[in-house]
This record gives structure tokens, C-alpha cells and sequence, in this order.
């Protein structure tokens, strides 16, 4: 919170911009406070989400899901993709479920990943509509490539289809028992899961679009919400590891957003906010938490 509000007073106060100091600094105070809210909404979305999918094979309090929430960050930030991000959350589960509770948390990852395929090939349509005369690529391209997303995205809500289809390739053995783990999950998301996942979502996606709204106020916001989606989409495709996720995601911003005109520097520090405080500030006090869960386990 700290940090958010020094960046803050550093927007405020910048010279030389191309826009004025004093709608800055209203619009920073206005807006830092915002997403540092969201940030916290983001993440307490995540925990009722990890407490349902739970439900089947424990109880866990609203607390509870929050600090196992927050310590799945921790993991996730220096595994690929965050994948890891589940190792965080069951060490704070018996260790007799812990294996019930990763193919348990199967159907909220799919949901996630499905909204996030679904809602990057909306705002490729959005793009193509609201900017299509500077898209650097023909729109027609664009929407061909929508649709080449939203299929397979539909594919995922239904498990155990997708994995007969992938069984019949010729994968190796430890694929194939990935693809049986995808089906004994818990069969395709339910439609909490997939609310809540969209929920979620959209929460991050609105702290994207104020933070480009505040650092690059040139950017129409039709066009930021049509551009986060796509930024989202391409960074979740591409694998990254560790604190590369964040040069990723600020260069693929400033791709997407290179229409516009819009200079690297405002793309960048929307990014690293947007970053900062959704995973590295989350990710330090989950690793607080996953120390003190260790600590207890071991007592």
C-alpha cells in the first residue's frame, strides 16, 4: 500500500508529461487507492472460490481460504504461469487430502483459463470494431483468430470429451495420466465456479483499465477494454517463468497498445503496478503465511 501510494505521488508530481499535473494527481489518488481495493477483492474472490471447490472434501473458514489463497501466489510467481499456484494452497490442508484437493481444485483452474480464452477473443472482436483502421494487422485475421480461441475454450467445460480426444493422440505415459487426472477432477466447472472465475476477471481487468487510464490517459477506454482482454490472452499463452511474466506482460502491452501511439514508459508503469499489486505484495505475505503453516505442521 505504501509502494502504490509513493507511485502515486511520483505520477502526481512527474514534469515534462504529456498531460497535466494537476488531472494526475486527482486522477492518481482517485484511482491508487481503487485498484489497491480491487487488489484485495481480487484475491478474496479467489478464496470463496478455492473454499467451494474444498467443500467436497473439507471445510474451511473464509480466513482460512484467504491465507491458502495468498500462499498460492507465492509458488505460483516462481513456477511457469503460476501453475504452481496450488502447491501453496493444499500445504495448508492435511497431508492425507492434499493429492484430493489438487485434482479437486482441476475445474477452477479450466474455468479461469476458459474465461480468460472466451473474454481475450471478445476483445479481439472489440478491437476489430472500436480500432480496426489502426490495428496493424488486417481485422478479418483478427476475428478468424478469435474463433480459432473461443472453440477449444469450449471444449474445456467438458473434461472428459477433451480428454478422449486428446487420448487418442499419441502422447507420452506421463501425459496421459495428466489427461485421466483432468477427468477425475470433478467433471467440467460449475456454474459457481465459472461466476465467480468471471467475477475475478473482470475485477483485474477494470484494475488494468484505470491504471492505463491514469498513466497513458491517450488511450480511449473503448479501446483499453478491448486491448486488456488481449493482453491477458497472449500472456497466458506464452510460457513464463518466475519475474520474466512481468518484461512479458509489459512488452506484449505495448504491442498491443503500439496503434495508439503510445509511449513505452506510461504502458510499462500501468503494468508494473497492476503487477505489483496483484502478485508481488499478495506473494509476500502468502509467504509469511506458508512459513507459519509449515511451522505449525512440523510443531
Amino acid at each position: 500500500m505504501a509502494t502504490l501510494g509513493w507511485l502515486a505521488h511520483a505520477a502526481s508530481s512527474a514534469q515534462g508529461t504529456p498531460w497535466s499535473v494537476g488531472a494526475v494527481s486527482t486522477r492518481a489518488w482517485s484511482i491508487m487507492p481503487a485498484v489497491a481495493v480491487l487488489a484485495v477483492v481480487n484475491w478474496w474472490v479467489e478464496s470463496v472460490k478455492w473454499r467451494r471447490l474444498m467443500r467436497p472434501l473439507i471445510r474451511l473458514s473464509g480466513p482460512e481460504a484467504f491465507r491458502a489463497t495468498l500462499s498460492g501466489t507465492t509458488l505460483g510467481l516462481v513456477t511457469p504461469n503460476r501453475t504452481g499456484e496450488f502447491l501453496g494452497r493444499i500445504a495448508h490442508l492435511p497431508a492425507s487430502m492434499r493429492t484430493h484437493a489438487a485434482l479437486a481444485s482441476l475445474p477452477g483452474s479450466i474455468a479461469q483459463f476458459t474465461v480468460t480464452l472466451v473474454a481475450g477473443a471478445l476483445g479481439l472482436m472489440v478491437l476489430w470494431g472500436a480500432a480496426s483502421t489502426e490495428l496493424p494487422v488486417n481485422p478479418a485475421a483478427l476475428l478468424a483468430l478469435a474463433a480459432v480461441i473461443a472453440v477449444p475454450s469450449m471444449l474445456l467445460m467438458r473434461p472428459a470429451r477433451l480428454a478422449a480426444l486428446l487420448l487418442r493422440l499419441p502422447l507420452p505415459r506421463a501425459w496421459r495420466n495428466g489427461v485421466n487426472a483432468l477427468v477425475e477432477g470433478q467433471g467440467r466447472p460449475a456454474p459457481a465456479i465459472l461466476a465467480l472465475s468471471a467475477i475475478r476477471y473482470l475485477v483485474f481487468s477494470l484494475q488494468f483499465v484505470l491504471l492505463l487510464l491514469l498513466f497513458a490517459p491517450e488511450v480511449a477506454w473503448p479501446y483499453a477494454c478491448g486491448a486488456v482482454p488481449v493482453i491477458f490472452l497472449i500472456t497466458t499463452l506464452v510460457p513464463t517463468a518466475v519475474l520474466t511474466e512481468l518484461g512479458v506482460r509489459g512488452s506484449v502491452a505495448v504491442a498491443v497498445l503500439a496503434p495508439l501511439q503510445v509511449e513505452a514508459l506510461p504502458v510499462l508503469s500501468a503494468t508494473f503496478t497492476l503487477w505489483l499489486a496483484n502478485l508481488a505484495l499478495p506473494a509476500i505475505a502468502g509467504g509469511v503465511m506458508l512459513v507459519a503453516a509449515r511451522r505449525g505442521s512440523a510443531a
